[in-house]
């Protein structure tokens, strides 16, 4: 049953599953940006997606915006499918919850599907759980991008360019991730540090990151060390 205003409504529903019977829209589709769900729009959005999940493979960014756990039973393996289908996903954002999303019923797992393909990565408001250790799979991830995100240490993927904000970062959960990418790691923005352990940072670039040309360090207290990573990386093209 679809819930609203009927008039309107119904020729949303229309539109909807008269998209079913064009093939060159399928064909054409290669980016899918999905807004915010309400109790008022959640049946329609679960009819279109169920379309999606049926015709559309050539889907290469999915961008989910105020993703809830609580997103209906249909709902949610709609999405997975549409993961699941797509030939070559090569970018996907997850955005979550005002106060944080931490239960992700296989979404991030589905991902598994795309481990060849995926390149870029960005999540924001976001607890992450087992479900991300998928990401560490992803032969050829190279960007992650992480917004006011905790549980960082389950991360452990190799990239080219890793940027975390606006979350207390404790450098302790994020050697993990820096050791991984060694060599490859290119560009590295880190904001809103813990001071706990800040010496751990300047050592593990040192050792494990001799190739980046992109420093972005903010509200970090600079030492000795810091200034040491001046002179041993050569090649930066961009230090802040």
């Amino acid at each position: 049953m679809f819930m609203g205003y009927m008039p309107d409504l119904m020729e949303i529903i229309l539109k909807i599953f008269s998209l079913e019977r064009n093939e060159q829209f399928f064909s054409r589709l290669q980016k899918l940006s999905l807004g915010e769900i309400t109790e008022f729009n959640i049946e329609c959005v679960t009819a279109l997606l169920g379309i999606l999940a049926k015709n559309t493979t050539k889907i290469n960014a999915l961008k989910l915006k105020a993703f809830c756990s609580n997103y209906n039973q249909r709902l949610l393996p709609a999405l997975i499918c549409i993961i699941k289908s797509q030939e070559q996903l090569r970018k996907f954002r997850l955005i979550g919850e005002e106060n944080f999303t931490i239960e992700f019923n296989g979404i991030i797992s589905s991902l598994e599907c795309q481990i060849k393909s995926l390149q870029e990565v960005k999540i924001e408001s976001c607890i992450c759980n087992t479900e991300f250790k998928v990401l560490n799979n992803c032969k050829n991830l190279r960007i992650l991008r992480i917004h006011d995100c905790g549980n960082l240490n389950i991360l452990e993927a190799s990239l080219k360019t890793l940027e975390i904000t606006c979350y207390p970062i404790y450098t302790p959960s994020i050697v993990p991730i820096l050791k991984k990418s060694g060599t490859l790691l290119q560009r590295l923005k880190l904001s809103s540090f813990s001071t706990r352990e800040m010496s751990l940072l300047p050592e593990t670039l040192k050792s494990f990151c001799p190739n980046i040309t992109y420093l972005n360090l903010t509200e970090v207290k600079f030492s000795t060390q810091f200034f040491e990573l001046i002179v041993i990386y050569k090649n930066f093209n961009f230090l802040l």
